[in-house]
């Protein structure tokens, strides 16, 4: 069923601001191919991984990269605009700072509602409305790249709490017919 609403949507990355955290292990702790809907089960529910915060590195609320993780608080938030998102438990620390940070790794819907494929050098994403389900977060196949996109009302509650590593950049809509909305 097409989305109907008039909400706007949003690419949801790391704000570029914060030091980045790096994760060290998780291409051999989980198969990330599977961090799917139809594959998820056969990832162990939770998962322990290496971290290096950085000088001043802090363990932000969302890390993008190189999987979608949220702070509980992030996580109970987006629950209440989806209660069907399933979660993973992960925990990352960094035994130099001796730190430690839960996370929870939502098994996003993929939706294909892009409009077209973004041609090479082409920076703008464009997606389908008719194409969309209306689901306030999901991920979007680009190439070989995912991106996560966000409904603006959950956007809005998410940055009403302060969330820390969140930024946005505004996705370009069409109704179907290629007229912008």
């Amino acid at each position: 069923m097409a989305y109907q609403g008039n909400l706007k949507y949003f690419i949801l990355t790391n704000e570029e601001k914060n030091p980045l955290l790096q994760i060290m292990n998780v291409n051999q702790s989980i198969d990330i191919r599977k961090l799917n809907r139809k594959e998820y089960q056969n990832i162990p529910s939770y998962v322990l991984l290496n971290a290096k915060l950085g000088i001043d590195g802090i363990f932000p609320d969302i890390i993008e990269r190189p999987v979608l993780l949220l702070s509980r608080t992030a996580m109970e938030v987006i629950g209440l605009y989806d209660s069907n998102i399933p979660f993973l438990f992960f925990v990352l620390f960094d035994t130099d700072k001796e730190a430690c940070a839960s996370y929870f790794c939502p098994i996003l819907e993929e939706q294909d509602c892009l409009a077209q494929k973004p041609g090479p050098g082409q920076r703008e994403l464009i997606l389908d409305r008719s194409k969309m389900t209306g689901i306030p977060l999901f991920r979007v196949r680009v190439g070989a790249e995912n991106v996560i996109v966000i409904r603006m009302d959950l956007a809005e509650s998410l940055l009403e709490r302060n969330i820390i590593g969140l930024e946005l950049k505004e996705i370009c809509l069409i109704d179907g017919a290629f007229n912008r909305v």
